[in-house]
């Protein structure tokens, strides 16, 4: 997909409402250009190795990429301080947020005001704060997805994801088919109730999009949990606008990763699955990857039933090129 047409679909995501979920996730679907293969760079470690013969892709935490923004809310703290203010300064508003938060937690009213009165305004602001500080990087650490790039001969991707080209790069044939669900997870769907993963663009710009709504949603619950003492977990039911917060944190990133052309599929459970099955159609074997972990890389590729297997190379034109490997 072009600058453009990323954008585009950028647009579309921040505007839908959660109101109709089938409808949206349609919408949205018109607007992204599927390219037919996909590529995912690799390091020749263990852990890489193994899943290329076993043909596993692993979700991994937004909190080891290599790009400390990547899924990390973007918070306004001058909407967090007024907010906190307008629910506790101002008296009306005060028996409102004091009514709601008795529903959530299954507390009296009275015991929800004398849990806010232990401190003043300034200190639940402070309070505030922090906990939103920690619950960011909680949610940056619980965004786990899988990522592609439109782009197999990327110098610069070769650099920085194979490990200076001496790794491999997986291509995959994409097809909506290609994602179904039916690995790595307990609830495998029968063929009338597929469910499949969502694989969507990154969008690139230099504006960051503002979270605060969502994680401050999020913080209302854990207020909810912490003022009651007899429920584990909060009842708080998050809001429909804030159905599309995950895909909208996880799928936007600053403009100088663009060179990326990014693609990702997005991890859609709390726990599982921490892997998926994908087979690719082919592999690429790293200009610089030394004989030994060549053959590796090749024999692995056999076990798996790859049988596409290229090399890269510089061509006649001074470009890294590849080429199907004779086996």
């Amino acid at each position: 997909m072009t600058s453009k047409e990323r954008k585009k679909f950028w647009e579309v995501l921040v505007s839908l409402t959660g109101q109709n979920i089938p409808e949206e996730c349609e919408t949205l679907s018109k607007t992204i250009k599927y390219p037919q293969k996909l590529y995912r760079f690799r390091k020749a470690d263990i852990k890489s190795l193994e899943a290329l013969r076993t043909n596993r892709l692993y979700f991994s935490s937004a909190a080891y990429y290599d790009d400390p923004f990547d899924s990390f809310c973007s918070i306004n703290w001058n909407t967090v301080a007024e907010g906190i203010t307008h629910a506790l300064g101002d008296e009306n508003q005060r028996k409102i947020a004091f009514n709601i938060l008795s529903q959530q937690s299954g507390c009296t009213i009275e015991q929800v005001s004398a849990f806010f009165s232990s401190r003043n305004i300034n200190e639940w602001i402070l309070e505030g704060n922090n906990i939103i500080e920690q619950l960011r990087k909680i949610i940056q650490n619980m965004q786990r997805s899988i990522c592609f790039t439109e782009k197999d001969l990327n110098e610069v991707l070769w650099l920085k994801y194979s490990d200076n080209h001496t790794g491999f790069a997986l291509e995959f044939d994409f097809s909506p088919q290609s994602l179904l669900i039916d690995n790595g997870w307990s609830g495998t769907p029968t063929e009338n109730n597929a469910k499949y993963y969502s694989i969507y663009p990154v969008y690139y710009s230099n504006k960051a999009y503002d979270s605060t709504n969502y994680v401050r949603a999020v913080a209302e619950g854990m207020a909810s949990s912490i003022i009651s003492q007899s429920q584990q977990q909060s009842s708080l039911t998050i809001p429909p606008e804030m159905y599309w917060q995950i895909e909208r944190i996880s799928l936007i990133k600053h403009k100088c990763h663009e060179y990326d052309k990014e693609w990702r599929i997005i991890h859609p459970y709390s726990k599982e699955p921490l892997y998926m099955s994908w087979k690719p159609s082919g592999v690429i074997i790293g200009l610089k990857a030394e004989k030994p972990t060549r053959d590796l890389i090749i024999s692995l590729s056999k076990e798996a039933g790859i049988s596409n297997i290229y090399e890269c190379y510089i061509d006649n034109k001074n470009k890294l090129n590849k080429r199907r490997i004779r086996l």
